[in-house]
């Protein structure tokens, strides 16, 4: 099993035109405001590649202060993060945490107990855009 961080759209299309064995798994740093990784990620979705995200929440801490995603969280009775970290699984992302607060990997496991509307996961994939 071959995995791959950090790359670019370019560089995993050049990866896996040229590889004798693709990835199995991309793990990028997502920002909102690169649109959270669109082109990796479609990528990554035509050649079976899973996508994983981290620094969800650290490398976005623009999006918590967003009045649409506070009012979903609001609207969940949850909070931001749980907001995002939902938003990444329904775009197909594998979302990696981290935390040692006990509370926040409990929250952060209630995450499948809600589903976004089209609506608000288009808000959230175009936010920082």
């Amino acid at each position: 099993m071959i995995g791959v961080s950090n790359v670019s759209a370019a560089q995993l299309a050049l990866l896996c035109e040229r590889a004798a064995h693709r990835p199995m798994i991309v793990q990028n740093r997502c920002y909102a405001a690169f649109g959270w990784d669109r082109a990796v990620r479609e990528l990554c979705r035509t050649h079976g590649i899973v996508y994983q995200g981290f620094s969800l929440l650290t490398a976005n801490r623009e999006v918590f202060l967003d009045p649409t995603i506070r009012a979903m969280a609001e609207t969940y009775n949850t909070g931001v993060a749980q907001v995002i970290f939902r938003f990444a699984m329904q775009i197909g992302m594998v979302p990696l945490t981290g935390t040692s607060n006990s509370r926040h990997m409990v929250e952060d496991l209630q995450v499948d107990r809600f589903t976004l509307t089209p609506v608000e996961v288009e808000h959230i994939e175009t936010i920082g855009v």
